[in-house]
């Protein structure tokens, strides 16, 4: 059995989302070695050169209605001057049309939508999913934070640093010496520095030249200058800006790099994964465009480029043929983001990642690494407008900023024992037991009240639109579209060849869902948009009939009854062989949980309040169901809340899923020591362990005429107030180290610590 979702039972650990997953079956429905026909098993995947006797041919005729506004943009076309469209796809609002100018769905969707429901039905592979590691950085004191220090902070070593190199097509590092530069300093010579995530580095002052003048016995700069002063003392460099971070009050210096010789080579698996969509965060697009520090240095905005200073870890047993020096990873920031243990696709479990051939697979085609190339036996035409105009479109709008899916919200796309406190979350390192959630659906979420107001970006609509229609425009986050107004009827078709039974019955029922149900297509269906009702009428032919006559076409209609009734009983039959939970209260295909499941997110009647399905906040969000922080504010990822499955998202009884309950791996083991290199690094003092409640710690005495005794602890600023000063014997020295237990932290009220006793005089 795989490791089951355990929902949520408060409020405050209950997260909400647009989305939500249809379990993973427990096993794949493979047809490997063929579909019955006539009582013989056959593979018409192989023969699609006739027509098999005993299975179906024909078309379906689809009439799909709007029930909220639909957009799919339409493909890049010619101007009266013969010129193709050069503006950016976001700011290209027509939606997809016909040459005419009526619009269609384009098959290519409706294929993709209908597949994607065949997959689920039929208990098919979830496909695809990525292979690639999400990221993550946190210093927060839980097992993700110390399982992020226990990687970067190896040997009690921060990363160090160099410059990237290229030679020809291959690329490597030459590590240099890291120091570092108070913004104090910085600001002396004339830097500014902004507060806020929002902050990038100036390019004035971005890697540019410097000399420094070292603090003696340091690595600290006490003095820098952006050009040669000439003199003795002064050491040449290149100033490092990073972004803001709390607290934060030093930036970097790289001093000049070490001999070529000494270069570390950086596999091409590494270089590219740095490049990936999920790991160049916006930030870093906005921090290193393209043009800087000059026109066309780097491929992509946040890419690298020859020269530019980096962070980076080395690791012993890392080393490999194709990574001789061990590179872990690099990144702009000392603490950069690190790459995890495991990606998506090593969280599906075996038996399904490796199963054989599956249903939707032989029907629709596959074109698999290491499989033979699969033609499909199903085809989608265009579906065009018929219905509903001419005024068949909305008016241009802007639409509130739709992200790309986030996989390292770990207690939203992984099963979660969500009973357990945030530390216990199960996330994508070695040893936890734990997989991706399933199937990502979103929900109907659509307010007939508001329209398209809940569509449309709220702050400065008319602006950006006016904006994002001129030649230039200066956002480059929002879109642009105009969505098919509701209530529009496109008609396509369907045509199939060589299906057998239950192959039709799996095409049909993705088709034709349960009462109240409705279909999700095109762009913005976080935001309500997309939902559509189909319905169809089934053509059969008999091949036999149509080429023995002159006349006949062999075509007749057909309910489809049959075929849906075959493949219900096929996945009913294999559901229980493979011990799937049931609901014996329902029929059909709803009596199989994950199904249930399935059409709870499909029902378009009894869809879940828009506020129970809207994204949650980074910023004010709702104080009445997640804590704020100590300053009022309502961050609603800040606590990680888990989210609940569909059937606790609307209220209904939780199948008794079978399966075993995730659990999170053992703590870290202790880091792994970093190879010295032979360029000299600057020392860096061991992680300090923030000063905590509860905790015993080695501080050192001061007084003061105003303040009397107070204490000071190691990576901690703040004079600690002591809570039995008497106990301080009366000839005692200003310095002087003791032992102390803290009673209380927090901003607030800073530390209040009791003394225990002397430990001896500070060195």
């Amino acid at each position: 059995m795989i490791p089951r979702h355990q929902n949520p039972t408060h409020p405050a650990r209950t997260a909400i989302a647009p989305y939500n997953f249809v379990p993973l079956p427990e096993r794949v429905y493979s047809v490997e070695d063929g579909i019955e026909v006539r009582g013989k098993k056959i593979k018409p995947w192989e023969r699609q050169d006739e027509f098999i006797a005993g299975t179906n041919h024909g078309w379906i005729d689809l009439q799909i209605r709007t029930l909220t506004p639909l957009f799919i943009r339409g493909a890049v076309t010619r101007g009266n001057n013969g010129l193709w469209d050069s503006r950016d796809a976001r700011v290209r609002p027509e939606p997809f049309l016909t040459p005419e100018g009526t619009p269609a769905i384009p098959g290519s969707s409706l294929r993709g939508m209908v597949r994607t429901l065949v997959e689920i039905l039929s208990f098919a592979k979830i496909l695809p999913v990525s292979d690639q590691k999400p990221f993550f950085r946190t210093v927060s004191d839980d097992r993700i934070g110390r399982e992020y220090r226990a990687r970067v902070l190896r040997g009690g070593k921060k990363p160090t640093g160099g410059f990237v190199r290229r030679d020809g097509d291959n690329w490597s590092i030459a590590p240099c010496e890291v120091v570092r530069v108070s913004r104090e300093v910085l600001s002396r010579a004339g830097l500014k520095f902004s507060a806020g995530p929002n902050y990038a580095p100036d390019w004035r002052f971005q890697n540019k030249e410097c000399w420094v003048r070292m603090r003696s016995e340091s690595d600290e700069v006490e003095e820098i200058k952006f050009g040669n002063p000439g003199k003795d003392g002064w050491t040449r460099g290149r100033l490092v800006l990073t972004g803001n971070a709390p607290s934060k009050k030093r930036e970097f210096v790289f001093l000049d790099e070490a001999p070529a010789s000494s270069r570390i080579r950086i596999p091409e698996e590494i270089w590219e994964r740095f490049h990936d969509d999920d790991q160049i965060t916006q930030w870093q697009e906005r921090a290193f465009p393209v043009n800087q520090p000059e026109d066309g240095c780097r491929r992509m905005p946040g890419g690298l480029r020859d020269g530019e200073p980096v962070f980076f870890l080395q690791d012993d047993s890392k080393k490999t043929e194709d990574n001789p020096e061990g590179l872990v990873f690099l990144g702009r920031a000392q603490m950069f983001r690190f790459p995890y243990d495991l990606s998506p696709s090593e969280l599906v479990p075996e038996p399904i990642r490796n199963a054989g051939l599956d249903l939707a697979e032989a029907m629709f085609g596959l074109v698999g690494k290491d499989k033979k190339a699969i033609k499909g036996r199903v085809f989608f035409e265009d579906a065009v407008a018929s219905d509903g105009g001419p005024e068949w479109l909305e008016d241009v709008i802007v639409p509130r900023i739709l992200s790309s899916p986030k996989m390292t919200t770990f207690q939203h796309y992984l099963t979660q024992d969500a009973g357990r406190e945030k530390d216990k979350l199960t996330t994508y390192l070695n040893g936890d037991q734990t997989t991706i959630r399933g199937h990502k659906l979103y929900w109907h979420r659509w307010n007939s009240n508001q329209g398209l107001a809940q569509v449309k970006e709220p702050q400065q609509h008319d602006q950006l639109l006016q904006d994002l229609s001129g030649r230039n425009p200066r956002d480059s986050q929002h879109t642009l579209i105009k969505p098919v107004k509701a209530g529009v009827t496109f008609k396509g078709r369907i045509r199939f060849e060589n299906l057998t039974d239950p192959e039709l019955g799996a095409l049909l029922s993705a088709l034709e869902l349960p009462e109240g149900c409705a279909h999700r297509l095109g762009m913005g269906k976080p935001l309500g948009l997309g939902s559509v009702r189909i319905s169809t009428q089934l053509h059969l032919i008999d091949r036999s009939r149509r080429y023995t006559s002159w006349t006949e076409t062999g075509a007749t209609s057909d309910d489809g009854a049959r075929f849906r009734r075959v493949f219900v009983e096929t996945m009913r039959r294999h559901a229980q062989q493979v011990h799937e939970t049931l609901i014996s209260d329902n029929s059909g295909l709803r009596g199989i949980a994950r199904l249930d499941a399935l059409f709870l997110l499909l029902e378009w009647h009894n869809q879940p309040s828009v506020e129970e399905t809207r994204y949650m906040q980074i910023e004010g969000g709702d104080g009445r169901r997640f804590p704020a922080d100590r300053q009022g504010k309502v961050n609603e990822f800040r606590e990680r809340p888990v989210l609940p499955s569909p059937h606790k998202v609307v209220g209904r009884k939780e199948p008794d899923w079978k399966g075993i309950t995730p659990q999170p791996g053992e703590p870290p083991d202790a880091p792994a020591k970093v190879p010295e290199l032979s360029a000299p690094t600057p020392p860096v003092k061991p992680a300090v362990k923030p000063v905590d409640k509860g905790q015993t710690r080695t501080g050192v005495l001061h007084r003061s005429e105003e303040k009397g005794w107070f204490a000071q602890f190691e990576g901690d600023d703040r004079p600690a107030v002591i809570t039995n000063p008497s106990k301080i014997p009366a000839d005692l020295t200003d310095g002087a180290v003791a032992e102390f237990y803290i009673e209380e932290q927090s901003k607030k009220k800073g530390i209040k610590a009791r003394f225990e006793r002397l430990m001896g005089s500070k060195s």
